[in-house]
């Protein structure tokens, strides 16, 4: 093998060797971007799932608010109601009707 064989058959093994270097720096650079993109997919689902649970604790929380305020409602008109049939008993027995 004479001496121009050999540079250009070292030259030809440097090329290949640089060329499948920039082919795994390629590839590892497109690996890295695609988990940033997964993690941050990750991370936003994460999110919504979060703001999701948040918003249907606040929704349990307002109806149990609302139920509560109904509940009371209720009370109060049926004590009142008592108190309206109490005194008209009162009255009738008493005889101090108007």
């Amino acid at each position: 093998m004479s001496s121009d064989q050999l540079q250009s058959a070292k030259d030809s093994t440097a090329q290949s060797t640089e060329q499948t270097k920039n082919f795994g720096v390629e590839k590892t650079s497109q690996a890295q971007d695609s988990a940033h993109e997964m993690g941050q997919a990750v991370q936003d689902s994460s999110q919504q799932a979060g703001q999701a649970t948040s918003d249907a604790a606040q929704t349990s929380k307002d109806k149990t608010v609302e139920d509560k305020d109904h509940a009371v409602n209720a009370l109060e008109q049926a004590g009142q109601k008592a108190m309206e049939t109490l005194t008209q008993a009162k009255e009738k027995v008493t005889g101090n009707e108007e």
